[in-house]
Formats: C-alpha cells, sequence, structure tokens
C-alpha cells in the first residue's frame, strides 16, 4: 500500500515559509503531487466549460479576482505558494499535477445544472446588462491574463494587469453599498455563485485527486507520495485516502505566514467528527424559523428606533435653545449602533434575540458549545454581507447549502442557529464557561 503524506496549504502564503515547511514535510517522499485545476485539457474544451456553466464561470473568476492583492503580496505571483515551491523542493523528484476543476466536475451531474446556469445568468444579464458586462469582463480579463502568465512569462505587466481587474472588482463592490447603484451587489451575487460551486465540488475534487495519486503510484511505483493540497480538502482526504488504497501518514495544518504543524490522521478526523457538531441535515426546516425570527428582530430593532427617535425630537421641542444639530446626531448615532448593539448583547448574553426567543432559535457553537462575546462580533460585522444583494439573499443561499445551516458570519465565527429546545438546561446555566450545551439532533 502506498503511504501518503498530505500537506494542507494556504494557497495565498509566505513563499519562503511555505518551502520550509514542505521541504521537511516531503523529505523522504518519492514524488510530490500539487492541486492544481485546469480549465480544461485543450483550450476548446475550457471554452466548451465557460459556454456551459457562464453564471459560475464569472463567480469563480471573480472570488480569485478579489484574492489577487493577497496572491501578489504574499506569493508575488499570481500560482499558489506550494505550486511555486514543489519544484525547488522535490529538485529531482518528479511533480505531478492532480485535481480537476470545479466547472468540469459539473459535467458528471444532470443537464438540470447548465440550464439552471444560463437561466439564472440571462435574468440577471436582463435586470443588469451593465454590471453583467462589468462582471464578465473582469473575468475573462483574468482569464486571459492567467494564461499569458502561464506561457509566456511577462511576470511583472501581468501581476500589473491583474492587480489592475482587481482594483475594478473592488470598487465595484464599495459602490454597491451606496444604495443608489447596484454594481457592487451584482459582483457580489456572482461570488456566492462561486462560492457555492467549491463548496458543493469539494468531495468530487477530494476524489479525483486520490484517484490521479493510486494511479502515479501504481505506474511509477511510488512507495511514498506527498499531495500538496488546499487546508480545505485535508478531512475529506483523509477519510477517503484508504478508499484509494492509500495509507495516510501523516498531515501538515498550515497557518498564515508562519510554520505550521503536523497532526496524526486521527486527529483530523477527530477535529472534523460529525458526530460532534450538530446535524443540520434538515437545516431547511431551521432555515424557515430563522427568516420569520430575522423579520421579528428587525421589526423590532425599527420599533425601537422609531421610539427612540420621537423621544429625541419630543426633547428638541422642548429646549428652548434650538439643538437641531445635536439631537439629530444622537438620531443618526442611535440608528447606526442600534443594530449590532441589538445582535451582539442578545446573542452573547443569551444565545438569541428576540426573535430567535419567540421561535424557540438560539445561536451556539459549531461544536455545541455556547456562543460568545466574540463570535457574537464576527456575526454581526459581517452581517450586511449577507443581504447582499438585497434581502438576505447571499446569507439565505449559503446557509440553505453549507453542511450545517452556516450564513457568512457563522461560518467565520464557527457558530450555527439551532432549535432552542436542542440546548439543555446545562448549556444556559454554563454559557460564560463554554462547556458542552448537549444539543438535540433531532429534525423540525
Amino acid at each position: 500500500m502506498t503511504t501518503l503524506r498530505i500537506f494542507g496549504t494556504i494557497h495565498a502564503n509566505t513563499r519562503s515559509i511555505v518551502e520550509d515547511d514542505l521541504r521537511e514535510f516531503a523529505s523522504g517522499a518519492d514524488a510530490i503531487a500539487v492541486e492544481q485545476p485546469r480549465l480544461g485539457a485543450t483550450a476548446r474544451s475550457a471554452i466548451g466549460l465557460v459556454c456551459r456553466y457562464p453564471f459560475f464561470f464569472i463567480g469563480l473568476q471573480l472570488l480569485f479576482v478579489l484574492q489577487i492583492p493577497l496572491y501578489v503580496l504574499c506569493n508575488r505571483d499570481l500560482r499558489s505558494a506550494e505550486s511555486l515551491v514543489a519544484r525547488t523542493v522535490a529538485g529531482k523528484r518528479p511533480v505531478h499535477e492532480v485535481d480537476r476543476h470545479p466547472l468540469d466536475v459539473l459535467t458528471d451531474r444532470t443537464p438540470g445544472w447548465i440550464v439552471g446556469n444560463w437561466l439564472t445568468f440571462l435574468a440577471v444579464a436582463a435586470a443588469f446588462p451593465i454590471e453583467t458586462l462589468v462582471a464578465g469582463g473582469l473575468a475573462v480579463g483574468l482569464l486571459s491574463v492567467t494564461v499569458v502568465r502561464s506561457r509566456c512569462g511577462f511576470r511583472i505587466p501581468m501581476l500589473v494587469a491583474a492587480l489592475s481587474l482587481s482594483a475594478v472588482a473592488y470598487g465595484s463592490v464599495i459602490v454597491g453599498i451606496v444604495p443608489s447603484d447596484t454594481a457592487g451587489s451584482v459582483v457580489l451575487l456572482f461570488l456566492g455563485a462561486g462560492y457555492l460551486l467549491i463548496r458543493s465540488t469539494l468531495e468530487a475534487r477530494n476524489e479525483a485527486m486520490l484517484a490521479a495519486v493510486a494511479a502515479l503510484a501504481t505506474t511509477n511505483d511510488y512507495e511514498r507520495v506527498c499531495l500538496a493540497t488546499g487546508y480545505k480538502h485535508l478531512p475529506g482526504l483523509v477519510e477517503r485516502a484508504s478508499g484509494h488504497g492509500l495509507l495516510t501518514a501523516a498531515v501538515f495544518e498550515p497557518q498564515w505566514r508562519a510554520s505550521g504543524a503536523v497532526l496524526e490522521p486521527k486527529a483530523v478526523l477527530d477535529r472534523n467528527d460529525s458526530d460532534a457538531r450538530p446535524n443540520m441535515e434538515t437545516a431547511g426546516t431551521v432555515l424557515r424559523r430563522r427568516a420569520v425570527a430575522t423579520g421579528i428582530d428587525w421589526l423590532v430593532i425599527a420599533l425601537l428606533a422609531l421610539f427612540a427617535s420621537a423621544l429625541l425630537a419630543g426633547l428638541d421641542a422642548d429646549a428652548s435653545g434650538g439643538g437641531d444639530a445635536v439631537i439629530g446626531g444622537f438620531i443618526l448615532l442611535w440608528w447606526l449602533l442600534l443594530p449590532p448593539t441589538y445582535f451582539v448583547v442578545g446573542e452573547a448574553t443569551y444565545g438569541r434575540t428576540v426573535g430567535k426567543s419567540l421561535l424557540d432559535l438560539a445561536v451556539v457553537r459549531i461544536d455545541g458549545s455556547p456562543c460568545t462575546l466574540g463570535d457574537a462580533i464576527v456575526r454581526t460585522v459581517l452581517l450586511p454581507l449577507d443581504f447582499l444583494p438585497g434581502g438576505y439573499l447571499l446569507g439565505a443561499i449559503i446557509a440553505a447549502t453549507t453542511d450545517y445551516g452556516q450564513r457568512l458570519g457563522d461560518i467565520a465565527a464557527g457558530t450555527t442557529v439551532v432549535k432552542r429546545e436542542r440546548v439543555t438546561d446545562s448549556a444556559e446555566s454554563s454559557r460564560r464557561s463554554r462547556s458542552s450545551s448537549g444539543v438535540d439532533l433531532d429534525a423540525d
């Protein structure tokens, strides 16, 4: 049986650190395999994939456009850190590129994916033609830059061109914050599609990488192979490696701009053991409650805002001096601070807001332990992104498709929302000590 060592990486990371870590971790390996998804084996196949899934293609490209500054800062290139250092570390040993492009994974699925992708793309293009043209131009522009960079070089000009595309994308997102302009909202809608594509094809890509490594080992008689891949792939790769005749010997867990640590495979599986997490397979039923609870929360916020505004306006009318500017400033400050304060205080102190309490919902960490002040702050800071492009659309889509019903704020904070009857009294009494809450996993 071939021994597999899995090197987890953060694609945009300090090259020197990744090189040192990979050199030590891959010591003794017969070959190094690197995650490197290619958009089609030929130009014709690449164009075919883009034509089948235009909406997903644009979203996937825009995700990378927004990451370009980080890649340039850390990698000094548009390629991932592990791809840049693998051949240097390997020396005379062979380096193989494995993985499968997310769009290529979709070709295994029903034609409904093509139909749905085109219907969505045409609907967005019809409603927002200029914005769609900008997003499509950014996607095609980045594809052109990366193709020229990989085949012809021109490193500095290509980096400048990529940074220019990134500046346009960031500008569109910032402009989208202004209600009168929808450019940024449409860009964020495409970004959500790209994120969903990555999430929905992750396991298929794990299988493709393991199958490729197993085939390489058989063909070349490799006894030990080091696979360098993104850290999000680690749990799935460890879990499925034995099914491909591969024995996982060790796993490397990365850190950003710092050396990582070597873990036992069991530690990776234990950390990602679904039995220790709330079972959110039926998150759709919980999401309906969350939608109603959210509506109630914003109604409460609006009533509090209007009540305080009326009270302050009354004080201004009774005042002998004209304090319109001061009172207006207080009203504006109240309107700005009320929503984040409402959510942070409610979730950090009680694990729920008024809406969640009425719908028997509670915010907990993904392992079932209580939501902390830091968790509540992270969830609230990212809340505006979930609103985009409007009416919690992005948040609802992501929550409906993630394994544990998590919106963006939940993913960043490591939290989720469950029915309150799932949280036992012991969790309520130990909320501040973060002991286990005992979550009943039965569906709604």
